[in-house]
């Protein structure tokens, strides 16, 4: 075995992985177009934005006072019919911070609003992610912008790109002493507060109660502006629909496309209270491991900051394969890690696996009882532990100076 991992990664060369890496998303989005335009009717139709509809419905019927609209499928539908191109009808299921961030897309037509949304995610994950590029030049910008992940983000028109730039750019500024620029960015995610969950728990293992104070002055400040712009019915309107604004588990379409241990489990037909109990575990987990890196005062910030990261989407059960842009800066980080310190037995092909899985584990979820994307993560918070764990032994063993 370890024979054949060892020939597998002397194949992977960085030519190949540029080759990848540059093709890879214009490809997707190629063969989404042409899948769309295979149908008669739908040519002339932008090919792109599935999920961006409800986003772009939602700005337009906020803009006008309509908040009711959202959670009324027959109006909500209405406004997404005329530009939708694929079946099945979107419901609304965010914070109403996000309608805050969505408005300014209102006064715009259906693609040129996923254009400015699409083009401003890469942008600003570009900017918070040149800090986690692997490598320098070329090679390093097409791993961040030409991962899988962006395709899937891009064909969906989902928001992971944004989410994952507030993430990381809040993660680095905190170690760059920008405290309240770190607030900022951290309150953001606010909008999609389930990916975030252990941001808490790591600036209380580190003991950072100062940027503790200032984020959540940051969260009131930005709710406060949302009752301002847009009044306090959306609040009143998520919080009595609170039930019913949920994923229909059921569905394995949706299951497949979800890499965590609850999908994992029903995909395997386990009963739900095992799937519930996976579930626990799995964020158990992942906090234990966040708690234990972010506590050790001389853990290096590239670490503290991967682990966090990484293991971002094994707390919640809901979760899609876009989310992953986050685990993407994760990602890139072991690598940039191990460029500069050596590579590990296996490690190559841990951060391929990764880097690909989002194209790869719906579907094998889809023909197969494996998500493979549940899998895969918890590979890859191995495989910074192991890193975590290797530094800590050379402290404890390097001589005194």
């Amino acid at each position: 075995m370890a024979r054949l991992i060892a020939a597998l990664e002397a194949g992977m060369t960085r030519e190949r992985a540029l080759i990848v890496a540059v093709m890879l998303v214009p490809v997707m989005l190629a063969v989404e177009a042409l899948t769309i335009w295979a149908d008669p009717a739908l040519r002339g139709h932008l090919p792109f934005g599935h999920d961006f509809v409800a986003f772009w419905s939602a700005s337009r019927l906020t803009a006008v006072g309509a908040h009711e609209a959202l959670y009324d499928p027959v109006r909500f539908w209405a406004e997404q019919a005329p530009v939708s191109v694929r079946p099945g009808f979107l419901s609304w299921h965010y914070p109403p911070l996000f309608l805050l961030f969505l408005m300014p897309l209102a006064g715009l037509g259906f693609a040129a609003a996923w254009l400015v949304f699409s083009a401003g995610g890469l942008a600003a994950l570009a900017l918070a992610g040149r800090r986690v590029l692997a490598v320098p030049g070329l090679l390093g910008w097409a791993a961040l912008l030409g991962a899988p992940v962006i395709g899937v983000t891009l064909v969906q028109g989902q928001n992971g790109a944004w989410v994952a730039a507030a993430l990381i750019g809040g993660l680095w500024a905190r170690e760059r002493g920008r405290g309240w620029l770190a607030a900022l960015l951290f309150a953001c995610l606010a909008a999609k507060p389930h990916l975030a969950l252990l941001l808490p728990l790591a600036l209380v293992a580190a003991r950072d109660w100062r940027l503790i104070g200032q984020t959540a002055l940051m969260v009131g400040g930005l709710i406060g502006l949302s009752f301002a712009v847009i009044g306090a019915a959306p609040w009143q309107l998520f919080w009595a629909h609170r039930d019913t604004v949920q994923v229909v588990m059921a569905d394995r379409d949706v299951l497949a496309q979800m890499p965590t241990a609850f999908a994992a489990s029903l995909i395997a037909g386990l009963p739900l209270q095992v799937a519930l109990a996976a579930q626990g575990l799995s964020a158990l987990l992942a906090g234990v491991v966040v708690w234990r890196v972010w506590a050790d005062r001389r853990a290096a910030p590239d670490l503290k900051i991967a682990v966090l990261l990484m293991a971002a989407l094994l707390l919640p059960p809901y979760g899609f394969r876009y989310d992953l842009v986050v685990q993407l800066g994760a990602v890139l980080l072991l690598a940039r890690i191990a460029c500069r310190e050596g590579w590990l037995p296996g490690e190559k092909l841990v951060v391929a696996g990764l880097w690909a899985g989002p194209a790869l584990f719906p579907p094998l979820a889809f023909a197969t009882p494996l998500q493979a994307g549940f899998l895969l993560q918890l590979l890859g918070l191995w495989a910074v532990w192991r890193r975590f764990r290797m530094r800590a032994t050379e402290r404890m063993t390097a001589p005194a100076p």
